[in-house]
């Protein structure tokens, strides 16, 4: 698979899952949880799929084609959180669900975090081998916000749950600074391009989609969300995960090609 088919198709994949979200929040038509929540499966499958077919039958002299590899690593473990966090899953009530979701979203997160510093620092040029970027002090101001945003919608709903309380706000503090510190760093190695950009959109609406989660799922700790909190979250996570996803293609082509 090339590059640019890689990207022609995760980008059909969240063409058809936004319009098939919003076509059920609309009431046009109704399905079963099951259909609803196996649908998401075969997403995330397909997406994950592409990936593997990106690394596997890519050029093996490509050095970048290992960020398929790692991209669709992290991919298993967050595709297995979505089916935990998912209604047919036998994980019940919704705190539970987000305590394993917790897990298994953090080592795939953190994989994407590798990956994406990985790509950054074989962009750019170390002085010395070494260099401090004015731009790493992005770091505090994304900290602040993610430790504000947490206090203020977080934080209530999560006292009763000691794991999810201290984990989440170690993942909040740790992870969703990285992930959006690293995603702006490729922005900057792509000469901030179109693609970097979206890669970067990926990088924001991830944690975005995780605010959500938890400020409106455990609202009473029910066994299952709503479908509408399912929806809502699901047009912003799966975006999320298409667009960081497109580091691969990019870092690939880029090698390939040498366009930014």
């Amino acid at each position: 698979m090339l590059p640019k088919n890689q990207i022609n198709f995760a980008m059909t994949l969240l063409l058809f899952s936004t319009m098939f979200e919003i076509a059920l929040l609309a009431k046009m038509f109704v399905v079963s949880d099951f259909i609803y929540h196996s649908i998401h499966m075969l997403l995330l499958i397909a997406l994950l799929g592409s990936l593997l077919a990106l690394y596997f039958t890519s050029n093996k002299s490509l050095s970048n084609r290992k960020y398929a590899l790692l991209m669709a690593i992290g991919m298993v473990f967050t595709t297995i959180g979505d089916y935990v966090n998912s209604a047919i899953s036998d994980v019940n009530p919704v705190s539970l669900k987000l305590t394993w979701a917790l897990l298994l979203f953090g080592i795939g997160y953190s994989i994407y975090v590798f990956a994406m510093w990985h790509c950054y620092r074989s962009r750019s040029k170390p002085l010395n081998g070494m260099r401090f970027e004015r731009w790493y002090l992005l770091a505090l101001p994304i900290l602040v916000m993610n430790v504000i945003s947490w206090f203020m919608h977080i934080q209530d709903y999560l006292y009763p749950f000691a794991v999810l309380h201290y984990g989440s706000f170690f993942f909040n503090a740790t992870i969703y600074v990285l992930m959006p510190l690293g995603a702006i760093g490729i922005f900057r190695a792509s000469r901030y391009s179109t693609m970097g950009l979206l890669i970067l959109f990926g990088a924001c609406l991830i944690p975005y989609s995780d605010l959500m989660l938890f400020s409106t799922w455990l609202k009473g700790n029910p066994p299952v969300p709503s479908f509408e909190l399912y929806a809502y979250n699901w047009i912003l996570y799966f975006s999320g995960q298409v667009l960081i996803t497109l580091l691969a293609a990019w870092a690939m082509d880029v090698e390939k090609t040498g366009n930014h």
